[in-house]
C-alpha cells in the first residue's frame, strides 16, 4: 500500500473523514461561502447583522457605507476558532485567512455581479490574529 503523502489533497480527505462530522462541515462551509443581506444600501454577512448594530454602527461611521461594511463584516479567525483548544501555529491561521478572502471573492462576484468589491485579509495590529472583511469599492 503507498503512503499518503502528507499535505496532499488525499490526506486532507482522509483528515475530514477520520476527524469532521457532516455537520463541522456544513458549518466551515457557512464561514466559507456566507449569506450575504443588504440593508439601506449596506452588504453586510447575516451571521452577525441585528438591526441595534447596524444602527449603532450607521451612528457612529456618519452613514459611511463602507467604514459599516468593513466594520460589520470584520470577521476575527482567532474568535471564529476560540473553542479550540490546541496548539494551532499562526501559518494555518493565515492559510484560512487566504483561503476565505478568495471564497468571498467568488461568493460577492457571483451573487451581485454587477457590484464591486473589496475584500480584505490582514493580520491585525493589536494580536486579534488574521482578519477577513469586505466592503463596496
Amino acid at each position: 500500500m503507498n503512503a499518503i503523502e502528507p499535505g496532499s489533497a488525499h490526506d486532507k480527505l482522509a483528515y475530514i473523514a477520520s476527524n469532521c462530522s457532516p455537520y463541522t462541515s456544513l458549518a466551515f462551509c457557512a464561514l466559507l461561502f456566507p449569506s450575504i443581506i443588504v440593508v439601506d444600501g449596506c452588504f453586510l454577512l447575516e451571521y452577525y447583522y441585528t438591526e441595534s448594530k447596524f444602527l449603532d454602527a450607521r451612528e457612529n461611521y456618519n452613514n459611511d457605507k463602507i467604514k459599516i461594511e468593513e466594520s460589520m463584516n470584520n470577521t476575527f479567525l482567532y474568535v471564529v476558532f476560540d473553542g479550540f483548544s490546541g496548539n494551532v501555529p499562526d501559518m494555518v491561521f493565515e492559510e484560512i485567512g487566504k483561503i476565505v478572502r478568495l471564497s468571498w471573492d467568488m461568493v460577492l462576484r457571483q451573487k451581485f455581479p454587477e457590484r464591486e468589491f473589496a475584500v480584505k485579509y490582514f493580520h491585525d495590529e493589536q494580536d486579534y490574529g488574521p482578519v477577513v472583511t469586505f466592503c463596496q469599492k
